[in-house]
């Protein structure tokens, strides 16, 4: 199983990876989308619970708002607000570690970044988030994750300059 988790990482990792060098809403969320139903069973696996739920419900969030951003439609500050509710009962419920912290915080900081439309910070947003994960998958031994998490910290950081002064980015 540890294995397989390694390869489901690796997986979702490239569709992260490619995400975050996107220049279109949707398309980073479309792959997003992907890459957590893989993180989730990658965290399933390794038998690290929460990860696997907040993964999981950023996937179901992620597609609602994949669909907004189709349609050209904002996605309410409500639907944001109950994704957030969901993650934090989620987190009540099934932290028992202060380690068990970090995935929630983490899915709360992408919940807010994908709701908005500015896309430096959703990028800055990003690359915090990637850092809370760089500590969690190092603990919980998702190491493929893990090395993901510093490619994306570096792709984060790359699309900040490549996009910094184009306009809708």
């Amino acid at each position: 199983m540890f294995i397989l988790s390694q390869i489901v990482g690796f997986i979702a990792i490239i569709c992260w990876i490619i995400s975050v060098q996107l220049s279109k809403k949707s398309k980073i969320i479309l792959f997003q989308t992907i890459a957590n139903i893989l993180y989730s069973v990658q965290y399933f696996l390794l038998n690290a619970i929460v990860a696997a739920f907040m993964n999981l419900v950023s996937f179901f969030r992620l597609s609602i708002f994949y669909t907004y951003e189709t349609k050209n439609k904002k996605i309410p500050w409500w639907l944001m607000f109950l994704f957030m509710l969901i993650i934090i009962v989620i987190g009540i419920i099934t932290v028992d570690t202060p380690l068990m912290l970090i995935p929630i915080l983490a899915t709360l900081f992408y919940t807010y970044s994908s709701w908005q439309n500015n896309m430096q910070k959703l990028r800055i947003i990003y690359i915090v988030a990637a850092i809370f994960w760089l500590y969690y998958n190092l603990t919980v031994g998702a190491y493929v994750s893990l090395i993901g998490n510093t490619l994306e910290i570096i792709s984060g950081t790359s699309s900040l300059i490549k996009y910094r002064n184009k306009k809708g980015n």
